[in-house]
């Protein structure tokens, strides 16, 4: 590490400064653990002075590419990587410099717990991802410290010197870049680990549509990534919502024709109404629990067909499957 530089590097990719980022300054600036410096890494050139902050300009790329670009630019022997609409708590730094005192530990992940002012809808979005597994539950709600092998970069913290060595995010995949550098870093023989204390507040989708959106962005990757990274792509419950949409087409189709197989389907909705009930038993509360049921079985739905259309239509790299980037092709940054 330089002399004088800081020990953490906060890199924050963005299109432009906007208000989640004039929300998260002051939540960064004010941390117990001071040893750091914030790196926006935007399109345009910005004129607002935030201290301990500098900017790099870097136009038109996917956010994977200007997290890569923030790296180079990065003085810090640690890299923490935070979305543009989320902010940290207090210790988030100081709890993260403590799990590295592990030297064989490449990398955190940390939960991006709901901030306070959140819509209703907001609510019910971050159940939903919450209550989904206990694999994904732990990035909405604080779980239990373990070994992970997968991490979204909205709240991801890695040892500078391993993310170079694995060759940073591969530009390319537009979305699905979290699970390629951590199936790159985890190769080394070195450990990810989740810690429930090394916290981010992360906003979610404000409407249904996003949330859906999101949820097809989200199962389209992991299909795809399941033939390139099954290390860390293939579990059995990733299938699930992908058998459930096959079983309600063709479980209805069949049904039609045979009395015995409409019997097991009509079994097997049952059950999985029960499931859903169970659901939102679990949000313990009246106003989450029908939204919850709602937004659960629509969420399992989208995530399975985006799960088959990722395994069925393969490489996603000739147009990204973002939804909120749909004019622009990845291919413009290929290295």
């Amino acid at each position: 590490m330089n002399k004088g530089a800081p020990k953490f590097s906060i890199i924050i990719p963005t299109r432009e400064v906007n208000h989640f980022i004039r929300e998260a300054i002051p939540h960064h600036l004010n941390q117990d653990y001071k040893d750091f410096e914030i790196i926006i890494v935007t399109e345009v050139d910005e004129k607002e002075i935030f201290e301990k902050t500098r900017y790099i300009k870097v136009g038109k790329v996917p956010p994977s590419e200007k997290r890569n670009l923030g790296v180079r630019e990065s003085r810090g022997e640690i890299i923490a990587f935070i979305d543009d609409d989320a902010y940290p708590e207090k210790k988030w730094l100081e709890n993260a410099d403590k799990t590295f005192e592990d030297e064989s530990i490449v990398g955190i992940g940390g939960p991006g717990i709901l901030p306070e002012k959140s819509t209703f809808f907001q609510k019910v979005s971050n159940k939903v991802y919450a209550l989904s597994s206990r694999f994904t539950g732990i990035r909405y709600e604080k779980g239990k410290k373990r070994e992970i092998n997968d991490w979204p970069t909205c709240n991801f913290l890695v040892r500078k010197k391993d993310f170079l060595k694995a060759g940073g995010f591969n530009s390319k995949y537009w979305g699905g870049e979290d699970t390629q550098v951590c199936y790159s870093l985890i190769k080394s023989g070195k450990r990810i680990v989740y810690d429930p204390e090394v916290i981010v507040h992360h906003h979610t989708r404000k409407t249904l549509r996003n949330h859906l959106k999101q949820t097809l962005f989200w199962g389209m990757w992991r299909g795809f990534f399941m033939r390139l990274y099954p290390k860390n792509s293939i579990k059995p419950i990733f299938f699930m919502p992908a058998l459930f949409v096959l079983g309600l087409l063709f479980g209805g189709v069949l049904s039609i024709i045979s009395k015995t197989i409409r019997s097991i389907y009509l079994a097997i909705l049952g059950l999985y109404l029960i499931f859903l009930v169970i659901t939102g038993i679990r949000t313990k509360s009246i106003k989450l629990f029908l939204p919850v049921i709602i937004v659960t079985f629509l969420t399992q739905v989208t995530y399975g067909i985006g799960l088959l259309k990722g395994v069925i239509l393969g490489e996603p790299t000739r147009r990204t499957f973002n939804p909120a980037e749909k004019k622009i092709l990845s291919t413009e940054s290929k290295r």
